[in-house]
């Protein structure tokens, strides 16, 4: 019998049809979510986008041992993405980047390197803070001032002038990519070295549990995927701006489904005493 069974699972890309740049990660021994990150105005077209390295960091994932190791599993999808970029032309750490959560069910842990969402037993794992919350609210500065002038927010969802405006800290922010620096940098797979600190481990209970996980397209994360998805419709309604507390680096842009793409997986993992599973 397998260690898990997905509850709730659903890809939803930005762009209507489309899947964007998140992936579901679904084998016998590891399941997760990974995020391949939206192109900046100066990325090399030539170059593999988020959404090609999100489903090839998805494949060599769930085709992990049993024996593997979080560090293990970073400095194998580190070493595929940098053979990607090679074979591209281009250097390693240049460019997209992939972050994922995944839960190791031989090792009964959840891994997560960026910032993905995590519910276990629908409590949430504390998500580290990184320079992105500084974008996000000098966006969300400019943005306001643009309100106040009266600009409307329906202009400003068709041009959004507030990531214009931060566009040099969004350079700085990808520059801190696996860079160490406290409260700004972060992890992600480009093909460098993932720090230790950005490797983050959770050891799940041997009891049977159940374990949400997110890519950040959801701003809210709730046990399940219908209060979490009516969660994200409100937000939107209210502020498709998206420049309330907490703010994102992206607006709701006119024709599109949501500010950025998402993917929610609900998993239980049984207890180690091979129980089943009972209900909802």
């Amino acid at each position: 019998m397998s260690p898990m069974q997905v509850i709730e699972q659903t890809v939803v890309g930005a762009v209507p049809d489309t899947s964007g740049g998140d992936c579901l990660i679904l084998s016998t021994n590891v399941a997760g979510v990974a995020d391949g990150s939206t192109a900046k105005p100066w990325d090399d077209p030539r170059a593999p986008n988020g959404a090609t390295l999100a489903a090839a960091v998805s494949e060599v994932l769930e085709r992990l041992d049993k024996d593997c190791t979080a560090a293990e599993a970073a400095m194998l999808t580190s070493s595929m993405v940098a053979g990607l970029h090679r074979n591209a032309g281009f250097m390693p750490g240049s460019g997209a980047a992939v972050t994922f959560a995944v839960i190791h069910a031989p090792s009964r842990q959840v891994w997560r390197i960026g910032d993905a969402h995590i519910l276990v037993d629908g409590r949430l794992l504390t998500e580290h803070p990184t320079g992105e919350i500084v974008v996000a609210r000098a966006r969300a500065m400019v943005l306001r001032e643009r309100v106040k002038r009266g600009v409307s927010v329906s202009e400003l969802r068709r041009n959004d002038v507030g990531r214009q405006a931060v566009e040099p800290l969004l350079r700085s922010l990808v520059g801190l990519r696996n860079q160490y620096v406290q409260n700004l940098g972060y992890g992600a797979i480009d093909g460098t070295e993932v720090p230790t600190q950005f490797i983050e481990v959770t050891n799940l209970p041997t009891s049977r549990c159940e374990v949400v996980l997110t890519t950040d397209g959801y701003p809210t994360v709730t046990s399940q995927l219908k209060t979490t998805e009516d969660a994200l419709q409100v937000r939107l309604g209210r502020d498709p701006l998206m420049i309330d507390e907490v703010p994102a680096t992206k607006a709701w842009g006119q024709g599109r489904l949501s500010f950025d793409d998402r993917a929610y997986l609900r998993v239980v993992l049984y207890g180690l005493d091979n129980d089943t599973l009972v209900g909802d």
